[in-house]
């Protein structure tokens, strides 16, 4: 069965969508949507297939899927009608921005009877992938403390993302750290106690934090330290900075500053691990095996990982990180997700 697929959004990382795809053999791109007509345009053209800026004409069509990597906080619409529509979805991480669009978005899924996946393509890094084989094997035992660092230099709210002040890095990056330890720790997120710093982005008029710390309960007592920041300096060797420590009962890993290669040109940089990388004929990067592996799911009828309650969870772990930086005390899941 070849899937019949729609791309909404043609930004940024709908671009990697095109990529994933285009040389996928099982299925067949026929629709590009974005708002911006030169985009749709453009992207359709590499892909060969029609475009359009209405997404109510996706809606009509006869595709069998759809993936949308819109910004951030335009995920709900989006994802919603194409479900209601009868077509599977895989929409990039964060599900949504608030917890009532994520659990509409859910609802839609499940009365539907249509899968819906969330991108959180961190999990298809093969060292993460390595982290969780030990995890799974128990080798490090129940889980008891762990670090999570995702940083980007200050050219991603300034530079790269036309709508930073709209999302944040608590959206733009906490969505990756804090799926990563839920899936290794295996264990559901309780309390979320945050400190935040703003001030340097306010003052290039984008509105959000420059700085989070959220220090998560989860179930059983383990803790981690989620850190995150939009102003780490440009001379920074990588547009990322990227490091988790994991502990448990029994052991622990490391995994450190965007695995990647440490290259001496012009000056000393860790090139970005998610660059695409063209070899033998095909696009690779682990950037792209979530997207793929959402079209296998529909292709033979199963439902993918990575579903849309992780995407629920996700989004409600960040959502009381607000919280609590706006109340100042630890708040509660429960409070969150009812």
């Amino acid at each position: 069965m070849s899937v019949r697929v729609a791309i909404i959004g043609a930004g940024l990382w709908g671009n990697n969508h095109a990529v994933a795809l285009q040389d996928h053999p099982g299925c067949d791109v026929v629709l590009v949507c974005d708002r911006d007509a030169r985009r749709a345009e453009a992207v359709a053209g590499r892909l060969g297939c029609r475009w359009t800026t209405e997404v109510a004409e996706v809606a009509d069509s006869d595709v069998d899927a759809v993936t949308v990597a819109t910004p951030d906080h335009l995920h709900a619409a989006p994802v919603i009608a194409m479900l209601e529509a009868g077509k599977h979805v895989l929409v990039e991480k964060p599900l949504a921005t608030t917890v009532a669009e994520a659990r509409a978005m859910v609802e839609t899924a499940a009365r539907a009877g249509r899968s819906l996946m969330v991108d959180f393509h961190a999990r298809w890094h093969p060292l993460y992938m390595g982290a969780k084989a030990y995890v799974e094997r128990g080798d490090l035992g129940a889980p008891v403390m762990a670090y999570a660092r995702l940083s980007d230099t200050i050219h991603v709210p300034t530079s790269m993302l036309s709508w930073g002040g709209q999302s944040g890095p608590e959206w733009f990056l906490f969505p990756h750290t804090m799926d990563l330890i839920r899936w290794l720790f295996q264990r559901e997120p309780v309390e979320v106690y945050a400190k935040g710093t703003r001030g340097v982005l306010e003052g290039r008029g984008i509105p959000c934090w420059d700085t989070i710390q959220a220090l998560v309960e989860f179930e059983g007592g383990a803790i981690c330290t989620f850190e995150t920041s939009w102003i780490l300096p440009d001379s920074f060797t990588n547009v990322v900075d990227n490091r988790i420590s994991v502990y448990g009962e029994k052991g622990g890993l490391e995994v450190k500053n965007e695995p990647s290669l440490w290259a001496f040109t012009d000056r000393y940089h860790t090139p970005f691990s998610s660059t695409s990388v063209t070899r033998y004929g095909k696009a690779w990067g682990y950037q792209y095996e979530p997207i793929r592996y959402f079209v296998d799911c529909i292709a033979r009828g199963v439902t993918p990982e990575s579903t849309g309650h992780d995407g629920l969870v996700n989004t409600a772990m960040i959502a009381a990180t607000l919280q609590s930086l706006a109340e100042k005390r630890p708040v509660r899941l429960a409070e969150i997700l009812g």
